[in-house]
């Protein structure tokens, strides 16, 4: 489809990726995440686990009483999908969104706060907490924060008696963008350089459209305001899923555009979890998350649709990046390297360069990038020495990261293989 509104992406278009398959702090379902603008770091917000001990705390909760109270935990990876810090937060909500900000030099967190446990015709028990505020701090690696800590800037409520507040940040406008519920779902905008400083006059209020679903997460790029909706696979619930993107314009809260998405096929549970945005080169993104692995611990997949412009039929979702080759593979004239094209509305894996060594069996040759690991198996035929007739291999790009190389026998092995016609259909 063509885009007509400053920030519209085009939801039914190729589909690149963020983070693949990456283990968290915890062993819980991702809720949200963010990215910060300026180092690329990713922040990922889950509901703490149980069996865990918080300071201040005498003995360990269950899972049970952490999602009552809304405790959540925040798991920091590098671009690499490297976890690199956590935090707890007491008391906050069911982190629902999120939004990073780049300030003074450190990543700051805006979040959902003052949490109260809600639920309609359930026991008390069994409610999860919500937040009923926001606020915004920064980020220490191994700290724990409660509600109403001195480190977190001062709450702010809506208005009076809203619920299920919570927010998330559009770095290509400085805005902050609040969600809640005050009769029916609301977003409201603001700038977010007054907002910070305590000036939280609304910019722009519109009414939440219906989002096709069970509501999983939103980001705000531009004049559009996206929406994930859906849930994981499960007994009722199969493969291809039910996961749907909603665009909406800002300006009067009309559906732009609605679509199903089968993004990251090759997933188990595959749920729906969390929406951000990111600039990177100049290029604006949309993510998506999904939370997968079932019965778990969970891992966080993002996947991304780029604002990248066609190129002579041709969109670049990630350009070239080296392949890290495993133990005992060299180089063979150039490093591998690979990048993600999508040509005509198909998304392809391409590489290039060569290995060599002497493969006398199916070879791990390399670990790919996260942009560049597919949700299912890409394959393809590559040129190999030519011994006894056979002059082709087979080269698989795996769901756990993985390059194989395969072909090679004792009585007949690769002593190189060359990449650069390998050009298969990612998913």
């Amino acid at each position: 489809m063509g885009t007509s509104v400053e920030g519209q992406v085009d939801m039914a278009g190729p589909v690149g990726k963020l983070l693949h398959r990456r283990r968290l702090h915890n062993s819980t379902v991702m809720q949200s995440f963010g990215v910060d603008p300026v180092t690329g770091d990713v922040f990922v917000l889950q509901v703490v686990e149980g069996g865990l001990t918080l300071p201040g705390e005498s003995g360990p909760r269950t899972g049970r009483q952490r999602a009552y109270a809304g405790d959540l935990a925040v798991t920091r990876l590098d671009q690499a999908g490297t976890v690199t810090g956590h935090m707890y937060l007491r008391g906050f909500g069911h982190g629902v969104s999120m939004g990073v900000e780049h300030d003074g030099g450190v990543s700051r967190l805006w979040t959902e706060t003052a949490s109260v446990p809600m639920g309609s015709n359930m026991p008390e028990e069994e409610k999860d907490g919500y937040g009923t505020a926001v606020t915004h701090f920064e980020f220490r690696s191994g700290t724990t924060l409660s509600q109403g800590s001195a480190q977190l800037a001062p709450a702010y409520r809506p208005v009076s008696g809203a619920t299920n507040v919570t927010c998330t940040i559009d770095p290509t406008t400085n805005r902050v963008i609040v969600r809640f519920k005050s009769g029916g779902m609301v977003f409201e905008s603001y700038d977010l350089d007054r907002a910070r400083a305590g000036d939280w006059t609304p910019v722009a209020r519109i009414a939440q459209p219906d989002a096709k679903g069970t509501f999983q997460g939103y980001a705000s790029l531009g004049r559009v305001l996206y929406m994930v909706a859906g849930n994981g696979y499960s007994d009722t619930v199969k493969p291809p899923g039910n996961t749907w993107l909603t665009a909406v314009d800002w300006t009067d809260g009309s559906v732009l555009d609605q679509r199903f998405t089968t993004a990251a096929p090759g997933l188990e549970l595959r749920e729906p979890e969390g929406m951000a945005v990111s600039v990177r080169g100049g290029v604006p993104h949309v993510h998506v998350g999904f939370a997968g692995e079932e019965p778990g611990p969970r891992t966080c997949t993002i996947v991304s649709l780029s604002g990248a412009p066609e190129v002579d039929g041709v969109k670049v979702l990630a350009d070239w990046q080296p392949i890290p080759l495993a133990s005992g593979v060299t180089a063979d004239v150039r490093p591998p390297s690979g990048r993600l094209v999508a040509i005509a509305g198909t998304t392809v894996l391409q590489l290039s360069g060569g290995v060599k060594g002497t493969f006398e069996a199916d070879t791990l040759i390399g670990r790919l990038p996260d942009a560049l690991a597919p949700s299912m198996a890409a394959q393809c035929s590559v040129p190999r020495n030519n011994s006894g007739g056979v002059c082709t291999a087979r080269a698989e790009a795996n769901s756990i990261r993985e390059l194989w190389l395969y072909g090679g026998r004792t009585a007949n092995p690769v002593t190189w293989a060359q990449l650069d016609n390998y050009s298969a259909v990612w998913r």
